[in-house]
This record gives structure tokens, C-alpha cells and sequence, in this order.
């Protein structure tokens, strides 16, 4: 099972202090999880580009969390998608994984059936990564709006990667 997911932090800057906002995960088959950290993060330490990009698309309610209910709650959801192995894949390992590594070692809750390295987005012939680009400018040009919401940016990766992969006639 793939796992397509994303994160949103206070800065994008990789080599700043950065803490953890969102995270949006889609599955492969579709099942989605989100969820928006309550006690890592403070307005006064996001960049401007997140005070006015990212901060406005939090959905609030029921998706807030604090950072050791999120690791149960993502761990659960993992588990449950299958027993076989799952991959979570992003387009920013750099920035995404080191962040899911921290928060399962952690809280020592390391879902059983995940594996233990961050998966990326590839393909094997150009012309895939040709369509996976051309997916994600037609996902942006339907839902440019919310961009950079943690799970519509992680649904942004499914589709251009199903796009990537369609047979075409």
C-alpha cells in the first residue's frame, strides 16, 4: 500500500527552525487522513508566507491535535489501512520524512506494517515524468485555491502520479 503524504511547517526553509503544523495523508485507495498540531507551533514563529498562505487554509475542530494523540492516531490509521507493508511517498523527503521518523520513535508507536524509509515519487521513463508534471499543473488549475493544505497537497501527489501511470489510448 502507498501513502501519499505532505506537511506544512512554520517556515520552508529547510535549515531554520521549523516545527510541525499539518500533515495530510492519502492512500493509495483513497482513505485520507489529516490533522492539525495544537502544541508545536506558534503563530508568532511562522514566516510570513505561512501567516498568509498556509495559516488561513486550517480547517480547525475536530483535526486538532496535540503531537502525542496525532502519533496514536496516525499510527492506527496506518495499521488499518493493511496488513502488508506500507510506503509512505512524498516529493520532499527532505523536509517530510525526518518529521514522520521524529514523531514514531517519539512516542515509541511505530506502526507495525510501516516501513522504515521514506518512499519518493519516481518513475522510469521520461515521459511519465512528463505526464506527473503535467498532472499536478492540471490538479493546481482545479484546486489552486488550497494550496498548500497539508491534504490537498497530498491528494495533488496521487493524482498527478495516477496520471503519470494512465494508460493512454
Amino acid at each position: 500500500m502507498q501513502v501519499f503524504f505532505d506537511t506544512e511547517f512554520t517556515t520552508i526553509e529547510l535549515d531554520g527552525f521549523r516545527t510541525l503544523i499539518s500533515i495530510g495523508c492519502v492512500a493509495s485507495d483513497g482513505r485520507e487522513f489529516y490533522a492539525e498540531l495544537t502544541d508545536t507551533w506558534h503563530r508568532a514563529n511562522c514566516s510570513e508566507f505561512v501567516v498568509t498562505t498556509v495559516l488561513p487554509l486550517l480547517q480547525g475542530g475536530e483535526y486538532r491535535m496535540a503531537e502525542a494523540e496525532l502519533a496514536t492516531r496516525l499510527q492506527g490509521w496506518i495499521e488499518g489501512l493493511t496488513e502488508d507493508k506500507v510506503i509512505l511517498r512524498t516529493d520532499s523527503p527532505r523536509a517530510d520524512w525526518p518529521w514522520v521518523e521524529q514523531l514514531f520513535t517519539f512516542f515509541g508507536c511505530w506502526p507495525k506494517n510501516l516501513r522504515r524509509k521514506c518512499g519518493t515519487i519516481y518513475f522510469n521513463h521520461d515521459f511519465q515524468i512528463n505526464r506527473y508534471i503535467e498532472g499536478l499543473e492540471v490538479y493546481w488549475k482545479l484546486n489552486g485555491a488550497r494550496r498548500h493544505h497539508a491534504l490537498v497537497d497530498a491528494q495533488s501527489l496521487l493524482f498527478a502520479r495516477n496520471y503519470a501511470i494512465e494508460r493512454r489510448a
